[in-house]
C-alpha cells in the first residue's frame, strides 16, 4: 500500500479505525458531471460557488433544500501534483434533513466523511458520518450525533488515481446517534512479503467522554510462539473530546517484526480509568484489504 500522503488532518484520521491513506497516482481519471438530483431532492433553483481548485479536480456538489453548492477541494492529489490546504471559513449549507454530495472523478470511488463539533482540534468531538451510496458518483449524507453546528468533511479517494478533500458547515436541528467507539492498532506491516515496522499507533475514537487516565499493553506473538510485550505511549499534543493516540515506542515495534513470521497475534488492554478493556486480533489476517491497521474490538465494550 502506497504512504505517499495521509489523508486530512490527524483528528479526522483519528475518526477512522485507521489512518486515511491516499495512493500514489498512477493512473488516468474520468470526468463526470452531476445530471439531475436522485432521490427525493428538487431540482436546485440556485447555485452557489466557494472557492477555487487553481490546477486541481473539479469541486465537490453539494445539494440540499433546493440549492446547490460547488464546493472545489482545499487539498488534493490529481493528474501530476498535490496541494494541501485547509478552510478556515467553510460555508454553510444551513439545517436540511438530507445532504447529497456528488464526486466528479468517476475513479474517486470511496467517499470518508468525518465530522467534528469545531475548527480547535483540542477540544472538537471528532466522529464518523457514514454516506450511502446512490451510484453515478451520487452519496447521501443523514445527520449524525447531537443537533449542533458541525464541520463536515469530505475525503474522496481512488486507488492510484489521487484524491480530494473539502468542507462544509452543517447545523443539523435532531439529534440522533453518535457511532459506537472504535479503535485500531497499526504495529507489525508486510514489507515485500516480510514483517517490518513503521512503529505503533493505537488510535481510540467515539468515547462518551475522554477518560482522565489511560494506558495500553499490548503483547504481539508471532507464528513461532516468540512474543514482546510493549507499553504504548501517549502522543503529545491533543487529540480532540473522546479520543486517544498512542504513538510509539518505535524501537521495541520494530523489534516486534523480528520476533518471527506472519500471522502475529496482538493481545491488548486497554485501561481507562482504572477499568480493564481487552481485545485480541491478529496480522495481517484481520486487517481490511489494503490497510495496515487492524481494527480492535474490546470486552467489555468501550464506554
Amino acid at each position: 500500500m502506497g504512504t505517499d500522503r495521509l489523508g486530512m488532518r490527524r483528528a479526522a484520521v483519528a475518526a477512522l479505525t485507521a489512518a486515511l491513506v491516499a495512493v500514489g497516482m498512477t493512473g488516468c481519471a474520468s470526468l463526470r458531471t452531476p445530471g439531475e438530483t436522485p432521490g427525493g431532492l428538487p431540482e436546485p433553483t440556485q447555485t452557489l460557488v466557494h472557492g477555487q481548485s487553481s490546477g486541481g479536480p473539479p469541486p465537490f456538489v453539494v445539494r440540499y433544500d433546493d440549492s446547490e453548492l460547488r464546493l472545489a477541494p482545499t487539498s488534493w492529489c490529481w493528474q501530476s501534483g498535490c496541494a494541501d490546504g485547509h478552510d478556515p471559513d467553510p460555508p454553510s449549507v444551513g439545517s436540511p434533513d438530507e445532504v447529497l454530495v456528488f464526486v466528479p472523478v468517476e475513479e474517486f470511488a470511496q467517499l470518508y466523511v468525518s465530522q467534528r463539533s469545531s475548527d480547535d482540534y483540542c477540544t472538537a468531538r471528532t466522529t464518523v458520518n457514514e454516506p450511502v451510496d446512490l451510484g453515478d458518483g451520487w452519496w447521501s449524507l443523514s445527520a449524525a450525533g447531537p443537533a449542533e453546528e458541525w464541520i463536515v468533511d469530505l475525503f474522496a479517494s481512488g486507488d492510484g488515481v489521487g484524491d480530494m478533500i473539502s468542507s462544509f458547515v452543517w447545523a443539523t436541528t435532531d439529534d440522533a446517534p453518535l457511532p459506537p467507539p472504535t479503535a485500531s492498532l497499526t504495529l507489525i506491516v508486510d514489507h515485500d512479503g516480510a514483517p517490518d515496522s513503521y512503529g505503533l499507533e493505537l488510535l481510540v475514537n467515539g468515547l462518551t467522554q475522554t477518560p482522565e487516565t489511560a494506558t495500553a499493553t499490548i503483547t504481539v506473538t508471532a507464528d513461532n510462539g516468540e512474543a514482546l510485550t510493549i507499553e504504548a505511549v501517549p502522543a503529545e499534543g491533543c487529540v480532540g473530546e473522546g479520543a486517544l493516540f498512542f504513538d510509539g515506542p518505535d524501537g521495541p515495534a520494530r523489534q516486534a517484526a523480528g520476533l518471527g513470521d506472519f500471522p502475529f497475534t496482538y493481545d491488548v488492554t486497554l485501561t481507562l480509568d482504572g477499568g480493564p478493556y481487552t481485545a485480541t486480533a491478529a496480522y495481517p489476517d484481520d486487517a481490511p484489504e489494503r490497510e495496515i491497521a487492524v481494527p480492535l474490538e474490546f470486552s467489555p465494550a468501550l464506554p
